[in-house]
């Protein structure tokens, strides 16, 4: 495993194996961004080209998939190709207490924001010591 995957799983202290768990390192496409702390964070993919018709942010059963369709235009209109606008699907595995709270489109970026929320009942209680 290469050092920047690794800083970027010691980032997400505490649920990172999950959400990293389908990480694949020669599928770079799009390129994307993942930020945020152990509380709140989010993905931002670039998706030059790309409208809000042309994609589709899905989770289901802890898995974010974000897809990306783009009809092809007439190649006669365009001398040199250098913007990719090819068809794409994209998974996050989502550890069980996160959750998506929205995607935007700006200025080419699609962020998905998201966070950790642990029940009550699964996080650390402080036992007060009584003494005799």
């Amino acid at each position: 495993m290469n050092n920047e995957l690794q800083l970027i799983q010691n980032h997400f202290l505490g649920f990172h194996d999950d959400f990293f768990n389908n990480f694949r390192r020669a599928d770079n496409y799009p390129p994307y961004n993942i930020r945020g702390n152990e509380e709140k964070g989010a993905i931002e993919m670039a998706l030059a080209g790309f409208t809000e018709d042309d994609l589709n942010v899905e989770v289901k059963d802890n898995l974010l998939t974000i897809t990306g369709k783009k009809e092809k235009k007439n190649k006669e209109d365009i001398w040199h190709k250098g913007i990719s606008e090819r068809n794409f699907a994209k998974r996050f595995q989502l550890h069980e207490h996160v959750i998506v709270d929205g995607a935007d489109l700006k200025d080419g970026i699609l962020t998905v924001n998201y966070h950790r929320e642990v029940p009550e009942s699964e996080k650390p209680k402080t036992i007060k010591i009584k003494s005799n």
